[in-house]
C-alpha cells in the first residue's frame, strides 16, 4: 500500500525589504535613512555595543565576571528601538537588551556592574523611569503591561516598550 502526501496548509509571510540580496535598492528609503550623519551615528552605536558585548563575554569566560547573556547579532534591533523611543517613554528590558538600554542612556559601566553582580548597576543615572533587567523569561511583559495601564490611567503621553 503506497503512502500519499497532501498539502494541509500553506503560509505566506509578508515582509518589507529595502535592499535585495545584491544590496540594490528595492524601493525608496525612509526619510531617516537619507541622513548619512544619522546612519553613521547608528552604525557607531551598533559597533560600540558589539565591542562591549565581546569584552563582557571575554570577561565571563575568563572568570572575571559572572553570568553574561551575549546579545551578539541583536545590535541593530536594540539600537533602532532605543533611538526611536522618546526620553519620557519607559523601557522594560529582558536580559539581552543591552543595545536598547545603551541607546536609551544607560552607561556601559552600569551594564557591566549589574552583570558583574553589583545591583547598583540597576540604578541608572540617565534613565530613571526605565526598569532594571528582567532575567526570568517573560516577566518583563507583566511589568510592561502594568506600566502601560498606569500610563493610560494617568492619561500621560508616553509609551512603554518591552520585547
Amino acid at each position: 500500500m503506497g503512502s500519499t502526501t497532501r498539502t494541509i496548509a500553506t503560509f505566506k509571510v509578508n515582509f518589507l525589504q529595502y535592499l535585495n540580496e545584491n544590496s540594490e535598492a528595492t524601493q525608496e528609503f525612509p526619510a531617516f535613512a537619507k541622513d548619512s550623519d544619522h546612519l553613521l551615528d547608528l552604525y557607531r552605536r551598533m559597533s560600540f555595543v558589539r565591542a562591549l558585548d565581546n569584552k563582557a563575554v571575554n570577561l565571563q569566560r575568563t572568570g572575571q565576571m559572572g553570568t553574561y547573556p551575549s546579545s551578539q547579532g541583536q545590535e541593530a534591533v536594540g539600537i533602532g528601538m532605543g533611538t526611536a523611543m522618546q526620553p519620557e517613554d519607559v523601557f522594560v528590558p529582558y536580559y539581552r537588551d543591552q543595545a536598547c538600554m545603551i541607546a536609551r542612556g544607560v552607561k556601559p559601566s552600569e551594564v557591566l556592574a549589574y552583570w558583574g553582580g553589583d545591583e547598583r548597576g540597576s540604578n541608572f543615572a540617565n534613565v530613571k523611569d526605565d526598569f532594571p533587567v528582567c532575567v526570568p523569561i517573560a516577566t518583563q511583559c507583566l511589568h510592561a503591561a502594568g506600566i502601560a495601564h498606569a500610563i493610560k490611567y494617568r492619561q500621560e503621553k508616553r509609551a512603554v516598550m518591552t520585547i
